[in-house]
C-alpha cells in the first residue's frame, strides 16, 4: 500500500512546512484553527525509529506558534498511526477552558472552523522565520 505522507502531502491539507526532516501540514479538517500534523520525512512508525533531534525541534517550533497564533492556552498531541502508520503527531490548540467533550469533538471531527488563507500564509511565514 502507498503511504499517503510519502507520497502527497497535499492530499492532507496544506503544507506550511518542509524540510529534509518533517513536514507540517495544517490539516484539511479544520477541525480547530490550527489543527496542525508535523510529519516525519522519512518513512519510521515510531519516535524511537529517529536518530536525530529535529523532528521534535521542529514540533517544537510548531506548537509554539500555533499557540501564539490562535491565543490558546494549550495543545493537545495525539500520536495514533492506526490509519497510516507513518510518524506523524497532531497538534490541536485548545483554550484551557475547552471540556473533554470539546477536545474530543475536535479529535473526531466533529467540530470544524472556516479555512482561513491569511491564517495558513502567517503560519507559513511564521514557521520560515524561526
Amino acid at each position: 500500500m502507498e503511504c499517503v505522507l510519502c507520497t502527497d502531502l497535499t492530499q492532507t491539507g496544506d503544507v506550511v512546512y518542509d524540510d529534509d526532516a518533517a513536514a507540517v501540514v495544517l490539516h484539511s479538517d479544520w477541525s480547530v484553527r490550527g489543527h496542525a500534523m508535523v510529519i516525519a520525512k522519512r518513512h519510521v512508525e515510531n519516535f524511537s525509529d529517529l536518530d536525530d533531534d529535529r523532528f521534535v525541534d521542529i514540533w517544537r517550533k510548531t506548537e509554539r506558534i500555533l499557540l501564539e497564533l490562535t491565543g490558546c492556552e494549550r495543545a493537545v498531541i495525539m500520536k495514533l498511526g492506526i490509519a497510516t502508520p507513518h510518524l506523524h503527531v497532531h497538534i490541536y490548540p485548545v483554550r484551557a477552558s475547552a471540556t473533554r467533550e470539546e477536545v474530543f469533538a475536535a479529535i473526531d471531527g466533529k467540530t470544524r472552523v472556516k479555512r482561513d488563507e491569511e491564517f495558513v500564509e502567517t503560519v507559513k511565514s511564521g514557521l520560515r522565520q524561526r
